[in-house]
């Protein structure tokens, strides 16, 4: 694995991927995958805070992003014992490192061809379509992730695997509550604004608020509220009865568990990790009917058209009356949390490296 993501990403989904896989990789041999050292500084918290792994590549902690991808953008990987390479991203200088090696990359979603609005400033520098054409071998996080690299960049001949994301055993229903928080909670997960669209939950919840008036809606992540995020609240007459806050790794099967439910209304997702881990945690899951997200949940979740703020007051009012209804969801997400592992993704992930091996060696 070369060290892009994890100079790139102090927290994020791509980065906590690889690190789950690199996890997997170093601690089961049967795998039969050895990583190459990395001997990198990067800026990555998840590789950084597991210390056995990061001792294991050679990593070490940048004094920031910048201070990473400086390193990593001047140091150049012309040469090594290495059979095959996984990028992590799509920075221009990835395809230029180990000639003669074959390549595999992992397409994670088709945001920034998508929905150009949500394009991030790195995006500008990276070349995604580039690397589809090069690399070896693609790995996918999800069908919808691969119908959308299809139908954005049409025949594509480079071989193409789906390999889902897993979940942490740590996400699981029995752990405590989190002090100071509220009784009786929704609970969102991650950045709110642009596709993710937490404003539909605020909405939705709006119309509910006289029905229940000890429910609060919890966002875990995301950062502070913005002004604009306040005042919309203050319009909805929400003061008080909604809260940010920020939470470690640990913590975070604790505020999934004691929810009365979790809402992901996001309107595109490349996988959706947060669906996954809520129900691995029992909790009763209602998410945005769009992209990978009826691919993660299937029949353990309930579905709501993706921006329609009524629907979704619906379908809350009916997982906190129903009793049957919310056993259901929790009986299902558990269930269904258990055909998702780090382990399963990071077995396919292995057969990947070695059907692009022996394809590369047998041109």
């Amino acid at each position: 694995m070369d060290e892009q993501i994890f100079a790139v990403q102090e927290y994020g989904g791509i980065s906590r991927m690889f690190t789950e896989l690199a996890e997997q990789f170093t601690t089961d041999p049967t795998l039969g995958v050895d990583l190459h050292p990395i001997d990198a500084p990067v800026a990555n918290h998840y590789l950084l805070d597991d210390q056995q792994l990061a001792r294991t590549l050679g990593v070490r902690a940048a004094k920031g992003r910048y201070s990473a991808l400086w390193y990593y953008f001047t140091q150049r990987r012309l040469k090594a014992d290495v059979d095959l390479v996984h990028s992590t991203f799509y920075l221009p200088r990835g395809l230029g490192d180990y000639p003669g090696v074959p390549k595999v990359m992992t397409v994670h979603d088709m945001i920034p061809e998508l929905l150009e609005k949500n394009r991030r400033r790195l995006d500008v520098l990276t070349m995604k379509r580039r690397y589809v054409a090069k690399v070896d071998h693609i790995i996918c996080v999800s069908e919808s992730t691969k119908s959308d690299l299809l139908r954005v960049y049409g025949d594509v001949e480079t071989p193409i695997s789906v390999v889902h994301h897993g979940v942490d055993a740590v996400f699981r229903p029995d752990v405590p509550p989190i002090p100071g928080f509220p009784e009786q909670y929704v609970v969102f997960v991650g950045n709110r604004t642009g596709y993710k669209d937490a404003a539909v939950l605020l909405r939705a919840f709006a119309t509910l608020r006289g029905e229940f008036p000890e429910l609060q809606v919890v966002f875990v992540g995301g950062g502070p509220f913005s002004g604009r995020e306040i005042r919309a609240m203050d319009a909805l007459g929400l003061a008080g009865l909604v809260r940010q806050v920020s939470l470690s790794e640990s913590q975070m099967p604790s505020a999934y568990a004691q929810a009365r439910m979790c809402v992901f209304s996001s309107q595109y997702e490349g996988f959706g990790l947060p669906a996954l881990e809520a129900m691995a945690c029992g909790t009763p899951l209602i998410l945005a009917n769009c992209s990978s997200l009826p691919e993660v949940g299937g029949d353990a979740a309930r579905y709501f058209p993706p921006g329609d703020g009524n629907y979704l007051a619906d379908e809350m009012r009916l997982v906190l009356t129903d009793d049957m209804e919310r056993e259901r969801l929790r009986t299902l997400g558990l269930a269904r949390a258990r055909e998702f592992s780090w382990q399963r993704s990071a077995k396919a992930t292995a057969d990947v490296y070695a059907q692009t091996i022996e394809a590369f060696s047998g041109r």
